[in-house]
């Protein structure tokens, strides 16, 4: 019987960065159909984690609203003993939000890496054919103006590197407003919250001596 010589299995390691996993000179419908898809998992994937330690700081916030009033309202030393809880959700609550705004802006990442792989791929195809190209072109010049890009972008060969980095931005106005402003107003919000049941528990520590 005529044996098969079987070549052990020996991994590729050639490639050393996965931005370059897509050739865009070869890519196919199939190709960027795969890629679009990615994109859309991992941005629905970043949305549904947003709404998710949105709501729930928003859930914490009004847990501590109760704790404020009590820090208000009660009398010493049960007052006290509020403002400890209230200090200890206010310290709690601000970890939570610094470890799921990491997590987001991680999340945000993979979206953008998915983006610049389907501007890469769409380099092959014809001008007209470069629909989302032409998207984020759109997106960018609600701000400013995308003339440049948009020539190099529109052209034969498309965009550079640089340009790809410049068109896929790291923060829009929206990824900013959701991923920097909000978590610092809340991060505010939750300073506001403790240091108004602090002074509340002073002041009437104050008046109880007087």
């Amino acid at each position: 019987m005529p044996t098969v010589a079987i070549e052990p299995f020996a991994p590729h390691h050639a490639e050393t960065s996965p931005e370059r996993r897509f050739d865009p000179m070869s890519s196919s419908p199939a190709d960027l159909a795969f890629l679009l898809a990615g994109a859309s998992w991992r941005d629905s994937f970043l949305h549904g984690f947003r709404s998710l330690y949105l709501i729930m700081e928003v859930i914490l916030l009004g847990l501590s609203g109760g704790f404020l009033a009590a820090t208000l309202t009660w009398e010493l030393p049960q007052a006290s003993v509020a403002l400890l809880l209230l200090a200890l959700l206010v310290a709690g609550s601000l970890i939570v939000l610094v470890r799921t705004r990491r997590v987001a802006l991680a999340l945000g990442d993979d979206v953008r890496f998915w983006h610049r792989e389907i501007i890469r791929a769409e380099r092959a195809l014809p001008v007209e054919r470069r629909a989302f190209t032409r998207f984020k072109l759109l997106q960018r010049s609600r701000r400013q103006n995308v003339g440049r890009l948009a020539s190099a972008a529109l052209s034969a060969d498309g965009l550079g590197e640089d340009g790809i980095e410049d068109l896929v931005e790291p923060f829009s106005k929206t990824r900013e407003l959701l991923e920097v402003r909000v978590p610092e107003m809340i991060a505010v919000l939750w300073v506001a919250i403790l240091l108004a049941g602090a002074v509340g528990v002073v002041l009437r520590a104050l008046a109880g001596a007087a």
